[in-house]
């Protein structure tokens, strides 16, 4: 059973539990002027988790986290949606704040894309939509990879030819007709990926492959995309602009800057780190992965960060040190 923690709850604190569980209820439904689901009650609290002090937030999530617990166990068919949410609620934290009751400078910061796509996969999979894992599959190999939607179809993944890496990604560069891309396709190694990643890039591969070849591949990307809109909507009521299947690649930019970029301690070993990333991301010149992208993000140990070819490197350096200066000097982090 999934618990806040691991430990043995008395009868009074089980009392305590449903009992403030009741009381959000309670108030949830006053607000919705109807009765609310387990679902839609932890959905509510984790939207106004910046209202509550940590302690708050702590002890309604334990609360609403028994309820479902009791709920999943009392009412069999809705187990997957519930352990989904208990997944969710466990994951999301609580907003640090100081003695004056005014966000941290950290809190204020928009959440990770990595966080969001977490949340969306988790709520997508609480669905009884038939494309949910799907959709988690695309969005999770998304933000390992990088790649753009239209490079799956024809992406290669396999066993890597370089002895030093355990796994190498073919992709065909999405925009190498126009000039914008360094090359006709990329290579991305990883010295090792585990094995949830490695099923999961090879289901989706298969699912873009099996697509396209029956010319549906378009129709497929237009259902996710539908997916994407009813979940996100859901999640993220109250953002102007929220979270697309593209936000994958953005996610996976954000991260490998900070990998290479971010963290360099001279000028030179920054410009190396730029031409890297645009490498990775298919570009011809570190321009666009500098100016357009997502903000370097937080380095996460969930998707190992990949290595481009040597090769593809040296063709972006080549190309960033033939650019006008002007232009080069107004590439900004």
């Amino acid at each position: 059973m999934t618990t806040e923690k691991m430990t043995t709850r008395t009868e009074k604190t089980e009392q305590a539990y449903r009992k403030r569980a009741a009381q959000l209820a309670n108030a949830a439904a006053k607000k919705a002027k109807r009765p609310v689901s387990p679902t839609e009650l932890a959905q509510s609290m984790i939207e106004r988790r910046r209202e509550l002090s940590p302690s708050s937030f702590r002890q309604n999530r334990a609360a609403i986290t028994f309820m479902m617990n009791e709920t999943a166990l009392n009412q069999p068919d809705l187990d997957p949606q519930t352990r989904a949410m208990i997944a969710l609620l466990k994951d999301v934290e609580s907003v640090d704040r100081p003695d004056d009751g005014a966000p941290r400078t950290s809190a204020q910061k928009q959440k990770r894309l990595d966080d969001d796509l977490d949340r969306i996969s988790h709520f997508a999979l609480a669905t009884t939509s038939p494309n949910a894992s799907t959709l988690v599959d695309c969005l999770t190999v998304g933000s390992l990879t990088g790649a753009r939607l239209v490079e799956w179809p024809t992406a290669k993944f396999r066993p890597s030819s370089d002895p030093d890496y355990a796994w190498e990604l073919t992709l065909v560069n999405g925009k190498a007709g126009n000039g914008r891309a360094h090359g006709e396709t990329r290579v991305l190694r990883w010295e090792w990926l585990p094995e949830e990643l490695v099923a999961q890039t090879k289901a989706w591969i298969f699912a873009a492959r099996e697509a396209a070849a029956n010319g549906a591949y378009e129709t497929l990307i237009s259902t996710l995309e539908s997916l994407m809109r009813r979940v996100t909507k859901q999640l993220f009521p109250k953002r102007l602009r929220r979270p697309t299947l593209s936000s994958a690649r953005h996610a996976a930019t954000a991260r490998w800057k900070m990998n290479y970029a971010v963290t360099a301690r001279t000028a030179e070993d920054r410009e190396l780190g730029l031409a890297i990333v645009a490498a990775l991301l298919g570009h011809a010149t570190d321009e666009t992965a500098t100016k357009h992208y997502a903000r370097a993000g937080e380095a996460d140990g969930r998707f190992p960060t990949p290595t481009p070819d040597p090769a593809e490197v040296a063709r972006v350096r080549k190309r960033y040190s033939t650019a006008p200066s002007k232009k080069r000097d107004s590439l900004k982090p």
